[in-house]
């Protein structure tokens, strides 16, 4: 649960949320469908439209980002594909699957995560962001609107301080579905909590 300091920020931030993604809410009259069957290797391109806010209520910046799988390194003794944002050049993850699910190599050691497969209220502490985070999961093969089809993906919270921080929607296929980011800034007492950023799929060539 947020502390209750947040709870108005968190509910102007949810409502910006709701502006922002109105039109990906769920279409019932059709089913989801499975991106190509295939698990992303060196070469593989995401395409996104990123979405940011510079402050709470601010205006929405947008652009299109280009995550490209560029090799496949040997971290701790695994193999790790090496995942840049292209426009910029600098690493995004260094990510692999394994038997639980989607694994990041961060802070010099493997962490899951987003665990797959799972069963709603899943809860795992992991290392995520620079920090110790958990994550729940709340939603299991729910069917979300994509530029390249209806998905299903699972849903996932993190939580740091008891904040929401981080929600990630992950398919077995296209890994990274949507990704939404929360912030705290300022200095206490006055500190400022809003939505940070968002990330939606638009295409992946495998």
């Amino acid at each position: 649960m947020l502390p209750m300091k947040t709870c108005c920020l968190y509910l102007l931030s949810i409502i910006i949320v709701s502006s922002a993604t109105i039109s990906c809410k769920k279409d019932e009259g059709t089913g989801p469908v499975t991106p190509v069957d295939q698990k992303p290797k060196v070469g593989t391109i995401w395409t996104y439209n990123y979405n940011w806010y510079n402050s709470l209520g601010g205006p929405t910046q947008s652009k299109v980002i280009y995550h490209k799988a560029v090799s496949e390194e040997t971290l701790g003794g695994e193999k790790w594909l090496k995942i840049v944002d292209v426009e910029t050049d600098t690493l995004v993850y260094y990510l692999n699957t394994k038997a639980e699910g989607l694994y990041q190599y961060t802070n010099n050691n493997a962490y899951l995560l987003c665990k797959y497969p799972a069963m709603v209220n899943d809860t795992y502490n992991t290392f995520n962001g620079g920090s110790a985070e958990t994550f729940t999961v709340r939603k299991v093969n729910d069917t979300i609107i994509t530029a390249i089809g209806n998905i299903a993906s699972n849903y996932y919270e993190g939580v740091k301080n008891s904040e929401i921080i981080d929600l990630i929607w992950y398919n077995k296929n296209a890994w990274m579905v949507w990704k939404h980011l929360y912030i705290r800034v300022g200095v206490p007492p006055v500190t400022q909590y809003y939505l940070k950023s968002q990330m939606y799929i638009v295409n992946i060539v495998y």
